[in-house]
């Protein structure tokens, strides 16, 4: 109960997780599991660290015990080390609980030992029961009973608590912070639906690697977001006998995302589409031609499929395929020069006397639009600089400070727009938040209504940050807008 207290009274970003921490049960690597399952029930303790010569090197849990013991009939009496996670992750005792929940969220963990970097003292556990015990609907606790969803029809159900959790999560996390949690909700369904599909269909005939592309694969998901995706098959695919499998499986999660409020994409990039499950060697021709001949359409696919990540299945088909792809655009300059010169066709909505230009909506309110003005430009430009130095990362804030740590970008204007698209994403996810709690769709129009005079000037200035970021890369690549 004090624990609850603590984090009702703190605020996650900056509450540090040594004010969570408990005291945790400790064993060797050779006590038997039966010993160990005996302290962990006369301390009333859901976990054991697994200790050697004073440092850890293991975890184990009562989901280990369920898992690896009583399920496979393991002998109790081996040692503990033959189940428990070796070298499990952790978290200094200054690390803000924020970083906890977002790497719980992200790894489908609840426990993480808290370990001192200087002196290596292992200070006990943080487990996900003291982290927001007072929400009923974070991301920890959601995409724990995700991997436990049988049937598409629960997956629905549990998708519903997605906006929730943004508006929990908004009240005292950074944008990166938010975004991240809510795309390891979405990452968490599509996994499901795969292992769901993969129970109903049959071990898969040849290896695949299914693949996110847009905001998923940039961890930059919010409280509406669409579904883009692929399969890469392996070449030794044969449509004649393995094609109906991957159609089958590639609709079963289509189908299911948009059952989940994952709508499908309106251009027609999922794996449903044959296009967009192909096998290796023709996803190699697909950039080579993007690359080479970036006409309209090649630009179109650039934007979508150059943020691309693999969720599931056989990872070095996309590794494969994703060296190649960053050797070509490094080298491409004429590719280069054609995104930047995309990357400016949305300006920040600010006109010559640097106030708010509006868009007038259907409903006849005046707005503006935060994420195609806003959000997108900042995506755009770091895309080219990423792409341009060969670096693998995708998620917009990641690119900028590798960009920074290449030395691509200015430390100065780096900094300016870190600040900014913090600031212009921040803006976005309350607008959402508010319109959630409202009982509305969300949607990314703000009214400057909504906003204090002081949240106006700064996001003018945040709007001016980025049009100076494209601005300069318009300069490098002599680029205008296509539009």
């Amino acid at each position: 109960m004090e624990a609850e207290k603590r984090v009702a009274d703190y605020s996650l970003l900056t509450l540090p997780v040594r004010e969570l921490v408990r005291s945790a049960v400790t064993v060797n690597e050779e006590t038997s599991i039966q010993a160990t399952a005996a302290q962990m029930t006369l301390a009333n303790s859901h976990t054991a660290l697994v200790v050697q010569d004073q440092h850890l090197v293991g975890i184990v849990t009562d989901q280990n015990f369920r898992v690896r013991v009583v399920a496979s009939q393991h002998d109790p009496q081996d040692r503990i080390a033959s189940i428990m996670t070796p070298q499990p992750m952790t978290l200094p005792p200054n690390a803000p609980a924020s970083e906890a929940m977002l790497i719980m969220a992200n790894h489908n963990i609840r426990h993480i030992p808290i370990v001192d970097p200087h002196n290596q003292a292992i200070l006990g556990v943080v487990g996900g029961t003291d982290l927001l015990r007072s929400h009923s609907h974070n991301a920890i606790y959601l995409i724990g009973d995700i991997y436990l969803a049988q049937e598409v029809e629960t997956l629905k159900e549990l998708s519903l608590h997605r906006p929730k959790a943004l508006v929990s999560m908004v009240k005292s996390l950074t944008s990166y912070h938010v975004s991240h949690a809510i795309s390891s909700i979405g990452q968490a369904i599509t996994r499901r639906l795969l292992q769901l599909g993969e129970q109903k269909l049959g071990p898969p005939p040849v290896p695949y690697a299914f693949l996110v592309a847009g905001s998923l694969a940039r961890f930059e998901q919010t409280a509406y977001s669409d579904q883009d995706n692929g399969l890469i098959l392996s070449d030794a695919y044969q449509e004649a006998e393995h094609g109906e499998y991957f159609k089958q499986l590639a609709d079963f999660v289509c189908d299911g995302l948009d059952a989940c409020g994952y709508e499908y994409c309106q251009g027609g990039i999922m794996a449903s589409n044959p296009q967009w499950r192909q096998p290796l060697s023709v996803w190699r021709k697909y950039f080579a031609k993007w690359i080479e001949t970036p006409d309209p359409q090649a630009l179109l696919y650039s934007t979508i499929f150059f943020d691309l990540r693999c969720l599931y299945g056989e990872t070095a088909l996309f590794d494969d395929l994703h060296h190649s792809i960053l050797a070509r655009t490094k080298a491409g300059n004429l590719f280069l020069t054609h995104m930047a010169a995309n990357a400016l066709n949305f300006r920040p909505p600010l006109g010559f006397f640097k106030g708010f230009v509006l868009e007038k909506q259907a409903n006849g309110e005046k707005t503006l639009d935060m994420k195609k003005r806003g959000v997108v430009p900042v995506t755009d430009v770091a895309r080219v600089y990423t792409l341009a130095a060969g670096l693998p990362v995708t998620n917009t804030r990641e690119r900028l400070q590798a960009l920074g740590e290449a030395k691509s970008v200015g430390a100065d204007r780096l900094a300016n727009v870190l600040d900014a698209f913090e600031f212009i994403s921040l803006t976005r996810l309350r607008h959402q938040a508010r319109q959630i709690e409202a009982g509305q769709a969300a949607d990314n129009q703000v009214a400057p209504n909504e906003l204090s005079e002081f949240e106006q000037r700064h996001l003018k200035h945040a709007f001016e940050v980025v049009t100076d970021f494209q601005d300069n890369l318009a300069q490098r690549y002599q680029a205008t807008s296509l539009r």
